[in-house]
């Protein structure tokens, strides 16, 4: 499982982040504090808030799925790299 920190400014950044991912086969999930959500869902993620640090960790060992999946998503990441979570 790997782990990186994302946020969304806005309802159309959540929708977007949403719509680049919900194609995937493998898990993903957004953790604020002790919550956890499928990151597919955007009422889920609407339902924590914008401007929230939120932990994003995706359940997969495929490298090339998981190098395309940060591609996609590396406009929301707010940390450095994706790390091994566990």
């Amino acid at each position: 499982m790997k782990s990186v920190k994302v946020m969304f400014h806005s309802m159309e950044e959540a929708q977007r982040f949403v719509l680049a991912i919900e194609n995937y086969p493998f898990n993903v999930d957004l953790q604020c504090e002790r919550r956890v959500i499928d990151a597919k869902s955007i009422l889920g993620i609407l339902g924590f808030g914008l401007y929230q640090m939120l932990e994003l960790r995706v359940h997969t060992d495929d490298r090339a799925a998981m190098d395309e999946f940060h591609d996609k998503i590396r406009g929301f990441i707010c940390g450095e790299t994706m790390e091994v979570a566990i």
